[in-house]
């Protein structure tokens, strides 16, 4: 959060991309009606594929980002939410049954479903970033219940999607957060935030599937029935193809950059084969003059990979056949021409870009700055930041130690804020 002497609350959101920081800063008017007020990007040149190989310049991103937002606001961040990349993501579905222990379920039995749920994926190496809740099942009834407490039970089993990722990714995007002076309020997979200002309730209420590819990596998540069933990153996405280019044509990495942005497209119909491109050679390699579509091959081929390994994983574990509103697109590798027919025909499912949220609002004359795809992320982190179901979602595993303390706290108090209106209605 941040000092500011309005009663009005405000948030922060900052996304920590591949490729780019994105920060924006909200006044909170009601849980579905954040005001931007600030916002701000910087490129980031410390991490490749999602992972931090250069902290300094990590650190050089967030500050200027930061900076950007601070002007354009008029304030002085201190902490923020923060969304972060997942290239080695491992995710679960688990479960776990506890008896009620006086006939009415309690929080004591939610967090004892969530520990048992844990404990068979829980490894030494990995952090337990988000533990999202599916529904609990009371007894055995086929349907599932979202809030639970006080129904009468003789035992529940509590569903959860566990995300994890490695303890010195954890600590080393914390470790920038702290040296460019950040606390972070809470840390999410970026997927969680994506999917909160890119997918409708109603997709994700009967059907789809969100692919977000990135710079450096692909995020795929799946919602059915408003729950997140499955989520995956493949270590491929933009800057793969960038470098497809430049192996190819034998030039740099920020000429083929260059010949992606400006002359990229995936759609061969769309493309003139009389279209020729100049292409800057790198050392002893001549310059080249090349076709667009010889440029779109190199381009295709790599797209055409993600998407095939998309489709696989959604055929291998049935999702494909619940994808009643098929597949959202979003991602700065995803505004290149011609992806969504390309998408299509490789996923064989409707296919659409993603949108920016209309809960999410600006000033008319910065509206152009803010839909634009770099701040989707962080868009998603101001609504996920206010949505009361998520607070469910916070890491149990920061300590060992203090495992069942910390799962206590952080699930308790959904469970009795939700009572507590409960009460006031009544």
């Amino acid at each position: 959060m941040m000092s500011d002497t309005e009663t009005i609350p405000t948030i922060v959101a900052i996304d920590v991309g591949t490729h780019k920081v994105a920060v924006l800063i909200g006044r909170v008017h009601a849980a579905d009606r954040i005001e931007v007020i600030g916002l701000g990007h910087a490129a980031n040149r410390g991490m490749s594929k999602g992972m931090i190989n250069n902290m300094d310049k990590v650190v050089a991103a967030i500050k200027e980002a930061v900076a950007l937002a601070e002007d354009m606001a008029d304030c002085r961040v201190h902490s923020a939410w923060v969304a972060i990349p997942s290239p080695e993501l491992q995710s679960f579905n688990a479960s776990g049954r506890t008896p009620v222990a006086n006939g009415s379920i309690t929080t004591a039995e939610i967090v004892r479903t969530l520990e048992m749920a844990k404990s068979s994926h829980l490894m030494p190496t990995h952090y337990l970033i988000n533990a999202v809740p599916l529904g609990v099942a009371i007894d055995d009834r086929e349907e599932w219940a979202d809030y639970p407490i006080n129904m009468v039970a003789g035992a529940i089993t509590g569903h959860y999607h566990l995300m994890m990722l490695p303890n010195n990714t954890m600590q080393n995007i914390d470790k920038a957060l702290k040296s460019a002076n950040i606390g972070v309020e809470r840390m999410i997979v970026s997927n969680l935030a994506t999917a909160e200002s890119t997918l409708l309730k109603d997709e994700k209420e009967f059907g789809v599937c969100l692919v977000d590819i990135g710079a450096g990596t692909t995020a795929i998540s799946v919602y059915l029935e408003n729950r997140l069933i499955l989520s995956h990153t493949l270590q491929r996405g933009g800057e793969n193809v960038t470098r497809d280019i430049a192996s190819v044509l034998h030039t740099s990495v920020d000429q083929a950059e260059m010949l992606k942005v400006r002359y990229g497209g995936v759609n061969r119909e769309l493309i003139r084969a009389d279209q020729m491109i100049q292409v800057a050679g790198v050392g002893n390699n001549p310059a080249l003059t090349i076709s667009r579509m010889d440029l779109a091959d190199i381009i295709i081929a790599r797209y055409e990979e993600i998407l095939e390994e998309v489709r696989k994983l959604l055929v291998d574990s049935g999702a494909i056949g619940v994808l009643r509103h098929g597949v959202v697109l979003t991602g700065a590798s995803c505004q290149i021409e011609g992806i969504v027919n390309l998408a299509r025909q490789s996923l064989g499912v409707p296919v659409h870009l993603g949108n920016h949220p209309a809960s999410v609002e600006i000033r008319d004359d910065r509206k152009p700055l803010l839909h634009r795809t770099i701040f989707a992320t962080a868009s998603g982190l101001l609504l996920y930041s206010q949505s009361e179901n998520q607070r469910w979602n916070e890491d149990a595993n920061r300590d060992t130690g203090r495992g069942e303390q910390i799962v206590t706290r952080l699930m308790v108090t959904p469970w009795r804020r939700l009572v507590d209106k409960l009460r006031t209605v009544f």
